[in-house]
């Protein structure tokens, strides 16, 4: 990413005024005809041309019928300069505490270094500024206060650094598609998405996310995977904008196949159960209400994976051999791998019984 260095003293800027000055050159009239022309005092307009004062709404009518110039190059002129001033001036806006957030968020910023959305040569404040930028917020200290639009699937085991989550979420924002979608999410036909998403998973050679982003958008769902971090213990996030389109993000936090699977099931099954109202909403897994819509969704990802019936029939026999798991998957359509993290999950086997028979996603090295 090319970063604006400009390193120039507010003092060497050059003012509006210095063109009026200009002007009077090369017109050979003087301050006190021009600002009898322009119908302001000969000190204002002074002021203005000494850079003491801004060129105002009046001033820049003045100057037009003055000069021929037309307003709108005047107020462009002065407003330019005001950027460039606030340009300047933007580090000296650096608080010491966004210092401490820039440190607290120093893995997101390390993600970003390498994908040139930060410089990594830059200066703390540098940086500051460029992530206030990135994320779309005025000061770093309000990362952490963001409100959450969307439902999340949080793990209850390790804690959250509430600006992590918050540069997380501004990240899912940020790496938001945007794609058209083919279709808008229809409850009734969420069986037949849940046969084709596992088609997908028994493709060992597919590629999920594009296979996963192009089936799911003729659904009505926006589908991407973002990184995870330390502090933001998401697998996956679900909101829902005004128009009614669901954006769904999953995370490889876990790398387990089995687990991003069942997060992505789970999503889903807040999208069936109307979790997600239009503006989107957060699940605070210490509010018994959300609780209980996490049950749910849990009910809905299990019962899509393993139709209960059948898993209980097989749990019923007690035979955990390999290949029964491999032989149950078939009938269920799945890989192996679901049964074994389903029954680890369920206590009904170690979790390091047939663990190396579980695939681990992660991103590929760019």
């Amino acid at each position: 990413m090319a970063v604006k260095k400009n390193g120039i003293s507010p003092d060497l800027l050059i003012h509006p005024g210095e063109t009026i000055y200009d002007l009077l050159e090369d017109r050979g009239i003087t301050q006190k005809e021009l600002a009898q022309r322009a119908g302001v005092s000969e000190a204002f307009l002074s002021d203005v041309i000494n850079g003491k004062k801004d060129i105002s709404k009046g001033l820049a009518m003045g100057l037009e019928y003055a000069t021929g110039v037309p307003v709108s190059f005047w107020l462009n002129l002065q407003a330019n300069y005001d950027a460039e001033l606030l340009n300047i001036q933007e580090k000296d806006t650096v608080e010491e505490e966004e210092k401490t957030v820039l440190e607290s968020i120093r893995e997101i910023v390390g993600f970003l270094e390498k994908t040139s959305a930060v410089n990594k040569d830059s200066e703390p404040e540098e940086k500051i500024i460029q992530l206030r930028k990135y994320f779309q917020i005025s000061n770093l200290k309000g990362l952490r206060t963001l409100a959450p639009a969307g439902a999340f699937r949080i793990s209850e085991h390790v804690s959250i650094n509430p600006d992590v989550l918050g540069a997380w979420l501004c990240l899912c924002k940020v790496q938001r598609s945007e794609r058209q979608l083919a279709a808008e999410f229809e409850r009734e036909r969420v069986n037949e998405l849940i046969s084709k998403i596992k088609l997908i998973m028994l493709d060992d050679k597919s590629d999920i996310e594009k296979s996963l982003t192009e089936l799911l958008a003729q659904y009505g769902i926006d589908f991407s995977i973002v990184h995870n971090f330390r502090g933001a213990p998401v697998q996956g996030y679900i909101s829902r904008n005004p128009a009614g389109i669901y954006r769904m993000v999953l995370t490889l936090r876990g790398s387990f196949a089995d687990i991003f699977w069942f997060s992505l099931f789970h999503e889903l099954g807040h999208i069936v159960n109307g979790d997600v109202a239009k503006t989107g909403n957060y699940v605070d897994l210490q509010n018994p209400d959300d609780k209980r819509k996490e049950k749910a969704a849990d009910e809905f990802a299990r019962n899509a994976l393993l139709e209960q019936e059948s898993y209980d029939r097989f749990v019923a026999k007690g035979e955990y051999s390999y290949n029964s798991i491999k032989k149950f998957a078939q009938t269920q359509n799945v890989p192996g791998y679901i049964v074994i993290g389903r029954l680890q999950k369920d206590e009904i086997i170690p979790w390091e019984k047939f663990s190396k028979y579980k695939p681990r996603y992660k991103w590929a090295e760019s």
